[in-house]
């Protein structure tokens, strides 16, 4: 589930970096990817260097009574990118940075980091942070299972890179890439504190666990303590992967099939218990520690009329390993996930002279659950939080398109609407981007959540943030 994701990518940042007034370093992305040219291998190219400077003001329509501050904040952001390529090498990166002014943090993100060998030869190495296809449901969805997310803002969330050596060999019609790391970096999300006996973040996107619990009959008031391992600890766990493609996504039938053995991309929490008998309090230390899991998908594509439309089913499942806690000791165990989505992307060139963009996306869950164990093996009375994923039933339609013009310059819309049975909630995100001059964009949107039923699954992450209703403006500048 999201929440914990937040927490237990909190709990990492707040060991692994060393950054003043507890700021993170969080790692993905590669918008550079696609760039790189592969003409004239015998010499060296002045480095191609791509940046966006935004600047956001975000306002939510209902304020928390605890933490009225965060009803309205202010970003100012910056990315970076820039490919080298050389006679023998080419160097990739891409950075990203921001500051939330409102609440005084700031965040650094190495999106992607790597070197790869140069030329037109069939067999690359790459060697760092980077990002490959394994899963399209995987990506589609946003389910961090093969690669892991950055998500301050839970609903914008971006999948990561892998951090470790790439081998892929290409053909004309098949591919195979195998991967090895001795590094683990999770998905990452708001920090999270200790504050007044709870776990608190500045984020609309965070949900505390509860501080009552139920002991002979009377609750009690749960005080959290974190406890963080050694950085070393939490890093030093290696993983690998391979997939295979068949055929080319561009034209025509395809398949894609990947399996691997990696850390789960988000913490797992073991928790220790404190009671003093003589009041009704309860000590609890938190930990994180990392989980793996073996995890399979496979692809089944099919594209046509000049990659206009394209078709994709896919299926994903995870089997994590159960892990035993020291005695005193509770820990999360997962339950394994089985994953079907069926997908269908297409354009429309000559919609009222305009290109749209067309997709519609349907994913199916099974499993996904999260019960805290003792040391024996059985259930606990008491779970931090009981859902690995935000969506487990639901229907994704989206669009986005130049619709008008206006001074002759354009106007792009960008709409979203999900619809998730199994929380009988929706969540509906517009954007709008106007376009001055080539390098500027003015930008207008929002979100709105909402559920049928505020009684019915009140841990979905629709019924826990419908009060996350939001808009938003700014400018964006490219160059």
């Amino acid at each position: 589930m999201v929440i914990r994701t937040c927490i237990a990518a909190a709990l990492l940042c707040v060991s692994v970096v060393a950054h003043a007034q507890s700021q993170s370093l969080k790692l993905g992305g590669n918008p550079a990817q696609g760039v790189m040219s592969l003409e004239e291998p015998e010499r060296s190219k002045p480095a191609q260097v791509y940046g966006q400077i935004r600047m956001e003001g975000m306002q939510y329509f209902t304020s928390i009574p605890e933490s009225p501050q965060l009803s309205f904040s202010q970003l100012l952001s910056a990315r970076l990118s820039a490919l080298k390529e050389t006679s023998w090498v080419d160097f990739v990166g891409d950075v990203s940075g921001g500051t939330f002014f409102s609440r005084g943090q700031s965040h650094f993100v190495v999106h992607e980091a790597y070197t790869a060998t140069h030329g037109k030869t069939p067999l690359k190495i790459s060697l760092g942070r980077k990002k490959e296809d394994w899963s399209d449901l995987d990506r589609r969805w946003h389910l961090g299972m093969w690669q892991p997310k950055f998500a301050i803002d839970t609903l914008r969330p971006e999948e990561q890179g892998l951090t470790g050596l790439f081998v892929n060999y290409t053909a004309k019609s098949w591919e195979v890439l195998a991967f090895a790391t001795p590094l683990f970096i999770p998905s990452m999300g708001p920090d999270i504190r200790e504050e007044g006996g709870g776990l608190v973040a500045d984020s609309r996107w965070y949900r505390a666990p509860s501080r009552d619990y139920d002991f002979n009959s009377r609750i009690n008031t749960i005080g959290y303590d974190l406890d963080i391992p050694d950085t070393a600890k939490l890093i030093g766990n290696g993983g690998a992967g391979l997939t295979a493609r068949l055929g080319q996504e561009s034209s025509g039938a395809w398949m894609r099939v990947s399996g691997g053995y990696l850390p789960v991309n988000e913490l797992i929490l073991k928790r220790k218990n404190f009671k003093d008998v003589s009041s009704d309090k309860v000590d609890v230390t938190v930990s994180p520690e990392v989980g793996y899991h073996s995890v399979y998908s496979a692809d089944l594509g099919y594209t046509f009329f000049n990659n206009s439309v394209k078709t994709v089913l896919s299926y994903l499942e995870d089997h994590p390993l159960e892990k035993t806690p020291d005695v005193d000791w509770s820990i999360q165990k997962l339950k394994p996930i089985k994953s079907y989505s069926a997908a269908v992307d297409f354009s429309l060139s000559n919609f009222l002279t305009k290109t749209l963009a067309i997709q519609l996306e349907y994913l199916k869950v099974e499993g996904g659950g999260i019960v805290d164990i003792l040391s024996s093996g059985q259930d606990d009375d008491f779970t931090l939080f009981d859902q690995r994923l935000k969506f487990t039933n639901a229907l994704s339609f989206r669009v986005e398109g130049q619709l008008a013009s206006f001074w002759g310059r354009p106007f792009v819309t960008r709409f979203k609407y999900l619809y998730d049975y199994d929380q009988r909630g929706s969540l509906l995100n517009t954007e709008f981007l106007y376009y001055p001059s080539k390098k500027w964009a003015v930008v207008m949107g929002g979100d709105i959540l909402g559920v049928q039923d505020e009684e019915f699954n009140t841990s979905g992450f629709l019924n826990q943030y419908r009060a996350n209703d939001r808009v938003y403006g700014g400018m964006t500048y490219v160059f």
